[in-house]
Parts: structure tokens; sequence; C-alpha cells
């Protein structure tokens, strides 16, 4: 993949003018790891000699991130952390103004992205066949963030499965019901998900030591509500992930990490961390 614009000038201009350029010709992969998140139009952005970050929150009691890691990118240079909000609606609607293309095999479809700092747009430059697309997207002053975090010390349930088995579990539930219930524990029924509804309940146990399900760690049996509001953005990375992983803490705090893979061999990421419901009076809310 060749990029049309002269790649030597952007490098150079770089040393001067931008904390941050990017290039690569995955579009696909970065489209489908931020229209995961995408269910509000607010993003922030945090980029870092690490890779890129995306995170959105729906009212600070759910948060889910992107993880654009430096290897998924041809070049990938910055001078300085930095952290903006952005509106990731027009990012992804960018992005995808060849989607047609992008999601055909031998994409010619090339991304550019460059930041200047504080007060500055990003731009956001697609090429396709001599064809360049310059988008313009405005950054503001980033909001205050949950620091969502689950350290492997205080993670009390761990399962990681093959999103596809997720999926078809959580298909199987009933939409119209307000809140999902996970059950974990060391015996049986080891595995459960359910929903209960004023007119149906319905309860999907799974088999702890099926070959979808690679890890099961449960040190102690677990009982947790969450609104099924909250759980259904999470089911938007079930399409393009290969292996999902569900952790808990004592508290309750549920997190699913989805793993892309791509052609290439690079590890993708995708976090949700949902908060629990508190007590049965929330049900009704």
């Amino acid at each position: 993949m060749k990029f049309c614009w002269d790649v030597s000038h952007s490098t150079n201009k770089m040393t001067t003018d931008y904390v941050f350029v990017a290039k690569l010709a995955n579009l696909k992969t970065v489209i489908q790891l931020l229209r995961s998140v995408n269910f509000k139009d607010s993003a922030t952005c945090y980029g870092s000699q690490n890779g890129l970050k995306l995170t959105v929150e729906e009212a600070k009691c759910m948060q889910a991130s992107a993880y654009l890691p430096k290897a998924l990118f041809e070049q990938f240079i910055i001078t300085e952390d930095f952290l903006f909000r952005i509106n990731i609606s027009i990012l992804v609607e960018c992005l995808s103004m060849f989607w047609t293309s992008i999601n055909s095999q031998g994409s010619t479809v090339a991304l550019e992205m460059q930041y200047k700092g504080v007060g500055h747009p990003v731009t956001v430059l697609i090429e396709e066949d001599g064809v360049i697309v310059d988008c313009s997207l405005k950054t503001q002053e980033p909001d205050e963030i949950l620091d969502f975090d689950l350290h492997p010390s205080t993670v009390v349930n761990k399962v990681l499965l093959h999103s596809e088995l997720l999926k078809d579990v959580l298909s199987e539930l009933d939409p119209s019901c307000n809140h999902l219930e996970l059950f974990l524990s060391p015996n049986s029924p080891y595995f459960m998900i359910s929903t209960r509804g004023t007119a149906s309940e319905v309860q999907v146990e799974l088999p702890h030591n099926t070959e979808m399900i690679e890890t099961f760690q449960c040190n102690k049996e677990a009982k947790s509500k969450y609104l099924l509001p909250h759980i259904k953005p999470a089911m938007k990375a079930m399409s393009c992930s290969n292996k999902v992983s569900l952790r808990t803490n004592e508290a309750g705090l549920l997190c699913f990490q989805y793993m892309l893979k791509t052609d290439e061999g690079v590890n993708c990421f995708i976090e949700y961390y949902i908060s629990p419901l508190v007590d049965d009076d929330d049900d009704n809310e």
C-alpha cells in the first residue's frame, strides 16, 4: 500500500508542526473497533506511545473503550501524550465513506491522521485510487471519566469463551426485560445467565467445560443483576471479535473484554465496564 501524498514531507513537518501522525491501510479493523463503542456521540481520546484509546461513558455506570495498539499502524509517531474529546459518530462516518471498498478483499483505501495539539482539530485523510477525502474534526476539552479498573488481585470470577457462544446465549434472552442476571459458581450450575420480565422468565445454563469455554476460574458463588440497556451496547463487539473474557469483582462490577485479531496477527481489544444494580428497587427504574 502506497499513500499518494508525500510521506517524507509529512514526516518532516511532523517534527515541527504535529504532536501526532499515524498511517495505516487496514481501515476495516479501526472502523469495527470504533463502531463497537459508538453508542454515544462523545468520546475521550487518549494517545500515548502504546497507541490510541477511545472511551465512551453512559451515566457514569457504563464505560466502553476501544484500544488501537501502535502495532496496528504502519506508521505511528507521537511526541507527547494527548487527551481530548471528539465526536466519535462523525469520526466513524468519515472513516466509513469508502466502506464498500474497505470491506472487500484487496482494499486500496488508506488513512492518515494528524493532530497539532491542544486547541487544534484532528485531520483525517482518506485515500482510494488517488482520490483524497480531507476531514477536519473539532477537538474539545475532555470530560472527567471514571477510573474503572479490575486489577487481577480483585477479580473473583473469570470466564474466557468464544464470542460466538456468548452471542448465541444472549440472543435467546427476552429483549423486553429491563435487567439481566449473571450467576457464577464453583459448583453446579456453574454458569447461568437469565432475564425475568412480567410475562416470561428465561434462564440459559452454560456448561463450564465445553470447548467453547477456554477458561473457567470461579473462586466463589456470585450473583449480580445489570440493566439490560447497559448490556446491549456490549453485544455490538461480538460480531467482529474472536474471544471474550468476562470478569467480576466482589462488588459485582462486570467487565467484558473482547479480542479482535487482524489478518496481520495484531491483537486489538474492546472493553466494557458495567456497574451492577444495587438492589431490587432498581429493577423498576
